[in-house]
Formats: C-alpha cells, sequence, structure tokens
C-alpha cells in the first residue's frame, strides 16, 4: 500500500495535467481559428486586425489557466496573455477573385500562452509548458 498509494496519485496529477493542457491547447487553437476569420471578413486596417484578433482570442481563453487579464475599461478584451500576434493582415481588390467591390482579406494570426501543471514534473523546467497556436484564413469579402 506504501508502494502503490503514491504511484496512483502521481498517475491520477498526471492524468489531470494532461487534460487541462489539453482542454487548454483545443481553446486557444479555436479561439485563433475564429480570430483569424473574423479579422480577415470585418477588419479594414491593420491595426483594427491587431485590436479584433486580440479581443477575440482574450475573450474566448479567459477561462484557462495562465489567462492575465488587461486594463480598464473591458479587461477580458485586453488581456497581456494569451500574447496575440498579427502576423499578416491583407485586402487584395487584385488578387485571383478579388475585385474592387469584394477583395479578398487573408490573415495569419498566432498566439502563446503559458502553461502552469498542477504537479512539477522533474522533465518541464520550472512546471510551465508554452502552449502554441497559429491559424491563416483566406475569404472573399463582402458576399
Amino acid at each position: 500500500m506504501a508502494i502503490i498509494l503514491p504511484m496512483l496519485l502521481g498517475l491520477a496529477g498526471a492524468a489531470t495535467d494532461l487534460a487541462r493542457a489539453y482542454q487548454a491547447q483545443i481553446t486557444i487553437e479555436s479561439a485563433v481559428r475564429n480570430a483569424a476569420e473574423w479579422v480577415a471578413l470585418n477588419s479594414a486596417t491593420a491595426a483594427a486586425a491587431a485590436t479584433d484578433a486580440r479581443r477575440i482570442v482574450c475573450l474566448e481563453a479567459r477561462g484557462l489557466p495562465g489567462f492575465v487579464s488587461g486594463v480598464e475599461p473591458i479587461p477580458d478584451e485586453t488581456c497581456t496573455s494569451p500574447a496575440v500576434v498579427v502576423d499578416t493582415f491583407s485586402i487584395n481588390a487584385t488578387a485571383i477573385g478579388g475585385t474592387p467591390r469584394n477583395p479578398i482579406g487573408t490573415s495569419s494570426i498566432s498566439a502563446e500562452l503559458p502553461f502552469r501543471t498542477l504537479v512539477p514534473y522533474p522533465f518541464l523546467p520550472r512546471g510551465t509548458l508554452t502552449l502554441t497556436a497559429d491559424a491563416t484564413f483566406t475569404v472573399v469579402r463582402g458576399r
């Protein structure tokens, strides 16, 4: 019993951490994909794209471990973690399939979220993982 109990507790802790990390990874991937779609369809400028992407990812990730809210007046929409970056954003009316009335919108967004485990594992430095996600979305706008 003295040998089995610590092993069972270790397995339970590992299973819990694995489930939490998997759920956080799925959520951050979904948030980044949704942000890329919204930005490609609706944002007018690169500055608006950065604001929109941060707002969407922050709102969808606010329940995750590692989430850090931002400043007032809307702290959940201006979070500092996860870190959100708009890698590319363009609206192109001359691309194949695009017209001046219906241009092609493209966005590529990435995010990083530090994830802290419940149990300190010897193979993880300081018990943290960095969860990353990126998504690219291209769409004909205005249809």
